[in-house]
């Protein structure tokens, strides 16, 4: 994540399970010197670090379902992708390992689709939310600004008031929703 840049393409998963590109339009929060509380969810293909507020996708009665990390154990399925040859496929993999552990670098970009795959699983975009839908939902302006203006959305600076790090447009939400 400390690569990448608004404006890149990066794989996401659509909302039929579908591997797709779509661009990073900005940053919902990026403290790149912070150190961060990570979980490590292993499964006999993939590993990846994600904060335990973040919401990682898995697989619940066939469908896509996102839940927080912190409510993945062991045994439940989370959605993987292969992208490695050319064609894209997904599937559930069960988590054999769950670790704690700290790390510097907090980093959460949006995507137009609201999602993203990180070291080949699918998670939302959104933390400290119990709904990806609603967390997308209330997104809407920031992806209709970058639509709009992406040029400004390029150089916005993360100046949350309450928040340090955290897109001043999560910011407010966080303070409507008494999060702050």
């Amino acid at each position: 994540m400390r690569d990448v840049a608004v404006g890149d393409a990066v794989r996401v998963v659509g909302p039929t399970g579908q591997v797709e590109w779509s661009q990073v339009i900005g940053w919902l929060h990026r403290e790149p010197t912070n150190v961060g509380e990570y979980l490590r969810l292993t499964t006999s293909r993939r590993q990846v670090n994600i904060s335990a507020e973040h919401l990682v996708a898995t697989v619940k009665d066939g469908k896509i379902d996102f839940v927080k990390a912190q409510e993945v154990g062991v045994g439940t399925p989370i959605l993987e992708c292969d992208t490695s040859t050319g064609t894209s496929s997904i599937w559930g993999n069960a988590v054999q390992k769950v670790e704690k552990y700290r790390a510097e670098g907090i980093y959460a970009p949006l995507t137009m689709a609201g999602t993203i795959v990180v070291d080949g699983v699918a998670a939302s975009c959104y933390a400290n939310t119990r709904s990806h839908t609603a967390a997308h939902a209330a997104m809407k302006p920031m992806r209709t600004m970058w639509k709009h203006n992406p040029e400004k959305m390029q150089k916005q600076p993360h100046v949350g008031k309450h928040i340090p790090g955290a897109h001043r447009y999560v910011d407010v939400l966080a303070r409507v929703a008494g999060k702050v």
